[in-house]
């Protein structure tokens, strides 16, 4: 049985109710410190939860951007899935329809070397010289090979005993040719060598012998019997007027667009470029609609509570104030690098409504687009373009990079220049054109291809409304600086500063408590003492005045 020895001591003590007493002092002094801490866990819980609806949010807008983007305004469609049209450059198309026929589409040359009993079987010795070129029939009717000018003729040495896979792993190191042994399944073995697509990546084999069996691959007296597929140009008519191309994927033909030709000898269909207004409503009508929603979520959250209204839970926030700054900014920002005059979204029909929500008028959208349907590219596609227009730009610049135009320089003896100030890194090409990569400045992963006698072009990076708001929201939703992330680190870290500082104050209310209750027991010890000094002082005197 536990002794309370306080309680004992209190009966001839003081009095007092010295337990309430101790827990009244400990918690006058604890409970104000527990009090605040515990405001500032639920504050700072209050404030997470409410970033984590900001972030949600700019996830949603974000979603919205892609989507948009994958409903451009700027539509090709063909009337024949043989004939694929993809836009490469929006500015240089115009809305237009036109008639394209596939006359015949590019072939790589297939030769077949067979009759041979296994793959370690042995092919003779000597040169052999291969060459690219065309083959054609004469005026005889016999096959003639040219040899293509522009072309390397490769000649390799085969020495005795080499087997006929060794021979196809060292044809297959020439560049513009493939080689390889196949199973014909009926116990005999084929070489099958194929070339690159277009008429004049033809092969001719030309072979000195020095050990019989290797004469069987000189196509000079074969190609008649060896070749399975003619290599061969494709020659497609837009419009009605035919031409011809190496390949089947043709990049400058249509100028800003790229045919992907599958379609059989003989198709005609129609290739349509339009840009539509009623996906461009559609389009201007879902991102006014998200920006409001995500620009009335950051209002609601960091609401000053003035006039009696209550407070938002993110009032004063100064990260919460900055991004409504920025999205303010944005809407009011100019679009430029498009080569022609910077738009703001209110050159598209979009308008402030007088509580600063933002709307989309029918009438100014419709003059808009009919004026000018082109410029709506300026709100949802990047585009990357020159002045010059022999000059190609390509590559994807960084979140950093503005739009603008921004000049290219480039001294044509040395071959070094700049863009935008910058150095650019050269590389030659085939074509006797030289590409250019931006490694660093504002434009850095964009590339330049200039004709061999330029020395001084404008380059336009048209970055859109949709790209600028989405670097925006990407900046906001990562972990750096100035994010939505170090935000909530931040107010995490106050809540386990506080929840600390309140299992603190609750082991210093324990150690209040055992101070207090020691020193009162020290007091009621001492006042027991002192009374029962009192009583015996009391009854010593009543002794002496008692009466003999």
């Amino acid at each position: 049985m536990t002794v309370d020895i306080l309680s004992s001591l209190n009966k001839n003590g003081s009095g007092l109710n010295l337990r309430e007493l101790t827990t009244s002092l400990v918690s006058a002094e604890i409970e104000p410190q527990k009090a605040r801490q515990t405001a500032r866990v639920e504050t700072a819980n209050t404030q997470i939860s409410a970033l984590g609806e900001v972030r949600a949010q700019f996830g949603v807008l974000n979603t919205a951007v892609d989507i948009l983007r994958q409903n451009p305004v700027l539509r090709a469609t063909s009337g024949n899935a043989g004939v694929g049209v993809t836009i490469t450059d929006p500015s240089k198309i115009s809305s237009q329809t036109m008639t394209v026929g596939v006359q015949q589409i590019a072939q790589r040359q297939v030769l077949e070397f067979k009759g041979f009993t296994s793959q370690s079987q042995t092919v003779g010795a000597g040169a052999m010289q291969i060459a690219f070129g065309t083959w054609a029939d004469d005026a005889l009717g016999n096959p003639q090979f040219t040899v293509d000018p522009s072309s390397t003729v490769r000649t390799l040495n085969i020495p005795a005993g080499a087997t006929l896979s060794m021979l196809a792993e060292t044809m297959n190191s020439i560049p513009g040719l493939s080689a390889r042994v196949l199973d014909k399944g009926d116990g005999t073995f084929s070489l099958g060598v194929v070339s690159e697509m277009g008429a004049a990546s033809s092969m001719n084999i030309t072979v000195t012998q020095t050990a019989p069996g290797l004469s069987a691959f000189d196509t000079n007296t074969t190609i008649d019997t060896v070749q399975i597929q003619a290599a061969q140009d494709a020659l497609i008519s837009v419009d009605g007027i035919t031409v011809s191309r190496q390949t089947n994927v043709i990049d400058d033909l249509i100028p800003g667009a790229r045919l992907d030709i599958t379609a059989p000898q003989g198709t005609t269909t129609t290739v349509n470029f339009a840009r539509n207004i009623e996906t461009a409503r559609l389009n201007m009508e879902a991102l006014v609609e998200q920006v409001n929603n995500t620009r009335n979520l950051l209002n609601d959250l960091s609401a000053r509570g003035v006039a009696g209204a209550e407070a938002g839970a993110l009032a004063g926030d100064l990260l919460v104030e900055k991004l409504k700054s920025q999205m303010t900014a944005l809407i009011a920002a100019p679009i430029a690098g498009f080569g022609s005059e910077a738009k703001r979204l209110s050159d598209f029909g979009v308008v402030t409504n007088r509580d600063g929500s933002l709307r989309l008028d029918s009438l100014r959208f419709e003059r808009a687009f009919n004026q000018d349907p082109t410029s709506f590219d300026m709100v949802f596609s990047d585009r990357l373009s020159a002045s010059d227009s022999r000059v190609t730009v390509g590559g994807a610049p960084g979140a950093a990079a503005q739009g603008g135009s921004f000049a290219f320089r480039r001294d044509v003896a040395t071959g070094v220049a700049t863009l935008d100030g910058t150095p650019v890194f050269r590389v030659p090409q085939p074509t006797g054109q030289d590409q250019y990569f931006a490694f660093g400045g504002r434009l850095a992963g964009m590339n330049v291809t200039v004709p061999a006698d330029l020395t001084e072009t404008q380059v336009r990076y048209g970055k859109s409304f949709l790209s600028t708001l989405e670097n925006m929201l990407d900046g906001a939703l990562a972990s750096g600086a100035n994010s939505l992330g170090e935000r909530e680190t931040q107010l995490t870290s106050r809540v386990t500063e506080a929840t600390e500082r309140l299992e603190a104050l609750d082991a210093r209310a324990e150690l209040l408590e055992k101070r207090y209750l020691s020193r009162f027991t020290a007091m009621e010890t001492a006042i027991a003492g002192l009374r029962s000094t009192g009583t015996y002082l009391d009854n010593l005197v009543a002794q002496w005045n008692k009466p003999d």
